[in-house]
């Protein structure tokens, strides 16, 4: 069946009893669209068409070649510290003036490190750092919020105390940052993945150039969020504006079925209605609805944060993301618009940091337009371990990793 129709593969044959049965939609007489029940000389000849017409829809983006990926430790350097933020996961980055780039982070430590180790720290829920341009290269400063005793505290705080916000997609629209925040609380797994979704909102910054601890936040309740036994919605994995739309990513999962692999969902919405839940609308096998139950995945086998992002350079776009079931690649897919159809996973860079240690695995992959030119990426990806406690006796562990990944088109054949 057509990627168009199932949105997860792209085909290299259509069913012929679906061409046929189809055939009467694609073959039109002197007075419109001839009847169903065609004589064979016109089943074949709108059979022919019908094909035709389908491979075209079904054709994926040809991949890009990948020319080289290398490790960009120079990056790394700018983000490391011995003190204050020491570390973070999530790595979302979000363009606000060309001279500032706004870092969303989840899970932050704030304290010190000590001959390769953290001490003195604390686990806050997210943070935010701040890039701007200067004299002597990029300047950074992380931003946390501070409790009732002043200790650090996350900047985004839920209305329930047992919850807590990750940050998530965001994009900045007529001096606002929107950012997709999704609410957690406690599980009954006593592991590093003792966490269950209960929600997703979306935030509205109005002074995103202020300091963070002065940002001016409004958000509520994002309505397109299913959280059942039987299936998982969750929107806000990646944004990217584009043309008339902003186009906000999600991901889909059958929590009952083991290994179940997550898929990709699509929504968008008018750039000037950005904040009416009214105006959305969800990719479906055959095009848009209102009906956010209607969405189709269009890719499968990925992480729940990934990132999207046109390549002008190729005149495609491109989605990158760790696989699924925390595998140490990251994969990129490619497509001639937003929507699909998405070509085969593509591998770009394998974290070695997984085979170096048991128990360490690597996820969290996406790319930063932003500080990517061309056909060239800038990806970032993050470390961590099963064993909690190895976040404290390994600073090498939690900090953001970046990689360059040049990329070029395919020369015919």
């Amino acid at each position: 069946m057509l990627r168009m129709l199932t949105g997860l593969k792209c085909p290299t044959k259509v069913p012929v009893a679906w061409a046929v049965a189809h055939a009467g939609a694609f073959s039109s007489g002197k007075r419109g669209l001839k009847p169903t029940r065609l004589r064979l000389l016109s089943v074949t000849s709108g059979l022919w068409i019908a094909l035709a017409s389908l491979t075209s829809l079904a054709r994926c983006a040809e991949p890009p070649r990948v020319v080289s990926a290398t490790a960009a430790p120079d990056w790394d350097q700018r983000f490391q510290r011995t003190s204050g933020w020491i570390g973070a996961d999530g790595n979302y980055s979000v363009q606000v003036a060309p001279d500032r780039l706004l870092w969303f982070y989840s899970d932050t430590l704030i304290g010190r490190v000590e001959n390769g180790r953290r001490v003195d720290s604390k686990l806050i829920n997210n943070s935010v750092g701040v890039q701007t341009p200067t004299l002597a290269g990029q300047q950074l400063e992380f931003f946390h919020g501070t409790d009732a005793q002043g200790q650090p505290a996350a900047l985004f705080i839920p209305d329930d105390p047992k919850h807590w916000f990750w940050l998530l997609g965001g994009t900045c629209i007529d001096a606002k940052v929107h950012l997709f925040l999704w609410e957690f609380e406690k599980s009954s797994d006593p592991g590093v993945f003792g966490f269950v979704n209960v929600g997703v909102s979306h935030a509205v910054i109005d002074n995103p150039l202020d300091p963070p601890t002065t940002w001016k936040v409004t958000r509520r309740p994002l309505p397109f969020t299913e959280l059942t036994k039987e299936r998982r919605v969750l929107f806000g994995s990646a944004v990217m504006p584009h043309g008339d739309y902003v186009y906000v990513y999600g991901v889909r999962e059958t929590p009952q079925v083991h290994l179940s692999p997550r898929k990709m969902l699509l929504a968008r919405v008018p750039v000037a209605s950005v904040s009416d839940p009214s105006r959305w609308e969800f990719r479906t096998a055959s095009g848009w609805s209102q009906d956010f139950h209607e969405a189709a995945p269009i890719a499968s086998g990925l992480s729940s944060e990934y990132s999207v992002s046109p390549l002008p350079a190729l005149g495609q776009f491109i989605s990158i993301s760790h696989g699924d079931l925390l595998s140490p690649m990251i994969n990129a897919r490619f497509a001639d618009q937003p929507w699909g159809p998405w070509s085969e996973p593509v591998e770009v860079w394998t974290c070695p940091e997984p085979a170096g240690k048991k128990g360490y695995f690597a996820y969290a992959g996406k790319a930063h337009p932003a500080l990517s030119t061309g056909d060239d990426l800038l990806i970032t990806y993050a470390v961590n371990s099963f064993q909690f406690g190895d976040l404290f006796s390994d600073a090498s562990l939690y900090w953001p990793r970046f990689v360059r990944v040049k990329l070029a088109k395919r020369m015919p054949e």
